[in-house]
């Protein structure tokens, strides 16, 4: 963002903000406490802090006008979105996040929580917990864009830790951030994840470690995706990579899957045993950091799999967004 950018985005945002900071509805504090674990006075802190920074990355309406009806159904406001999606990009920009294995159809809720105060590292963390392993720290900054440090817990384990802060009748409120990103873990010894294939089966093992199965690989890049719904749009996709030019389509379709609805409205690609074929377009994502985006931006409603994508009247190895929670009937 160069210096003028930089002070449109201020202005829009000293614009469109919506209450004097002494004006925080309830309604607003009590939705940061659900979705973010703030204590009341923490939310209350929080809210003040993003209102008055100008300087915060603005989430568009017409953004937001994407996005909405799925959100508000998770709970969130625009403001509150805006605060989530400020939260997660300051720390995927300054750490690789550990890669959390999933059962099918079902992910457990995770949450990142700020190192400090009693619970200012990962052994701490562990022992208060009863944790076999110490979970592994992520270098961050905050939304203060101060640096610090995070660790990845699950809901028992935050649960035990609040537990543990109220025996000792401290004030200390830990800080839990909801982490909600498709997850992406393609196996370097078998072809799964794969759209449509049960990869146990026999006749899915691979030959070799050179297997063509085998690709693309975890961190292959620049690699073939495959989308079929709101990435499909041009403009949803530029604004979202903050690129300048329009994005570079190429109509495409994949086998293996079907496409259904969740929410009454948003498209979901799941395993289907056939080999009708489904429409959409492909791109090609040039590294890691626009890969993080797209996961971020689908949320842990999706799995990264494996796909082959039929483009330009030839077959390439690629990848897509899997839905795996319950499709609607």
């Amino acid at each position: 963002m160069d210096f003028l950018d930089e002070l449109e985005s201020m202005a829009q945002v000293a614009i469109q903000q919506p209450q004097q900071l002494d004006e925080i509805d309830s309604d607003d504090i009590k939705r940061w406490q659900s979705l973010f674990g703030y204590t009341h006075a923490q939310a209350i802190q929080k809210i003040q802090e993003h209102r008055a920074d100008l300087s915060r990355v603005l989430v568009t309406d017409s953004h937001w006008d994407i996005v909405r009806a799925e959100k508000e159904a998770e709970g969130y406001d625009k403001e509150a979105y805006e605060h989530s999606h400020s939260l997660m990009a300051s720390l995927t920009s300054n750490s690789r996040p550990q890669k959390i294995p999933i059962p099918n159809k079902t992910r457990p809720s995770v949450y990142l929580l700020k190192l400090e105060g009693p619970l200012d590292n990962v052994f701490q963390v562990q022992s208060v917990a009863g944790l076999d392993i110490a979970p592994q720290e992520h270098k961050g900054t905050d939304d203060s864009g101060e640096p610090t440090s995070f660790c990845k817990v699950d809901a028992d384990t935050k649960q035990k830790l609040l537990d543990f802060i109220a025996d000792q009748g401290s004030i200390f409120q830990p800080t839990f951030i909801r982490y909600s990103r498709a997850d992406k873990d393609l196996s370097t010894k078998s072809a799964y994840p794969t759209l449509g294939i049960d990869t146990t089966m026999p006749q899915h093992r691979l030959c070799s470690n050179d297997d063509p199965k085998l690709v693309p690989a975890q961190n292959q890049y620049p690699v073939w995706y495959f989308f079929y719904g709101t990435l499909a749009d041009p403009s949803v996709l530029k604004r979202l990579l903050n690129i300048n030019i329009d994005p570079s389509y190429c109509p495409a379709s994949v086998v293996g899957g079907v496409l259904k609805t969740w929410g009454g409205k948003y498209k979901a690609l799941v395993d289907a045993p056939n080999n009708k074929a489904v429409q959409g377009q492909a791109f090609l994502v040039k590294d890691q950091e626009q890969e993080e985006c797209l996961q971020l931006y689908e949320t842990d409603k999706y799995d990264v799999v494996r796909c082959e994508i039929q483009l330009r009247g030839k077959k390439v190895k690629g990848l897509t967004f899997r839905f795996i929670g319950d499709v609607d009937p």
